[in-house]
């Protein structure tokens, strides 16, 4: 990939990470559509950084923590964005709006379609993440946890990094990462007994299952598709 042109080393990686990159930010977000533009332009900036970034790293270039520092960064911009449009009129907004449409685009939405991880272009018939209830479980006792916990938790589980690569991505020492994965996990354990609860609820009778009657929790697939444990 190191050799590869821009555009074609980034449609690599949409075919390698595209899935990675877009449940980790599902994870983070709990928005579906808003989950779908994040990932988009996680690539879109990637194709725009990948030259310098290559440059920059030389042989230690490493495609999928870098990615994910860009995916991160992302949903931090925004929820700032998101905390700034609350405050503004929604008269300017929708100047601004009309204006924007006058103008013309401004030519990233010309590309976006060209490297938009390929099955997340169109608004899926269902939400994949309610289709099952102990995955719909594990969606509520994560979106519990801290986002302070949540977002090493889930590099390390869905993303697979080190605990030396987790710190490099968030910038932290490599002890404050390992104290932050004990908390999360114990943090998930105990949301995800709580949710699992609900999730056993007797349908005909409309009493709940006792959490110890349930089967062992679930595990994690390296596409965050949590499966029943054997």
């Amino acid at each position: 990939m190191e050799t590869l042109p821009a555009n074609q080393a980034v449609e690599f990686l949409i075919r390698e990470y595209g899935k990675l990159v877009f449940h980790t930010v599902y994870a983070l977000t709990n928005d579906w559509d808003l989950s779908q533009d994040l990932t988009q332009e996680t690539f879109l900036s990637a194709l725009r950084a990948i030259d310098a970034a290559r440059e920059a790293s030389g042989p230690h270039f490493h495609a999928r923590a870098w990615l994910m520092r860009i995916a991160l960064n992302l949903v931090r911009m925004q929820r700032r964005r998101s905390a700034l449009i609350r405050l503004v009129p929604f008269s300017q907004v929708q100047r601004e709006d009309a204006e924007g449409a006058s103008a013309g685009s401004d030519g990233v939405q010309e590309h976006a379609s060209a490297v938009q991880p390929a099955g997340y272009g169109a608004r899926m018939p269902f939400d994949p993440a309610e289709v099952i209830p102990e995955r719909e479980a594990v969606r509520r006792a994560l979106a519990n946890v801290p986002e302070t916990l949540r977002t090493p938790l889930l590099l390390s589980i869905v993303g697979g990094f080190s605990i030396s690569e987790i710190a490099k991505i968030l910038q932290l020492r490599e002890e404050a990462v390992r104290q932050r994965l004990s908390r999360a996990r114990k943090a998930f354990g105990q949301y995800y007994a709580q949710e699992s609860g609900e999730v056993g609820r007797c349908e005909q009778t409309g009493h709940r299952k006792p959490i110890k009657e349930r089967r062992p929790a679930v595990t994690w697939t390296a596409d965050f598709m949590p499966t029943p444990s054997a």
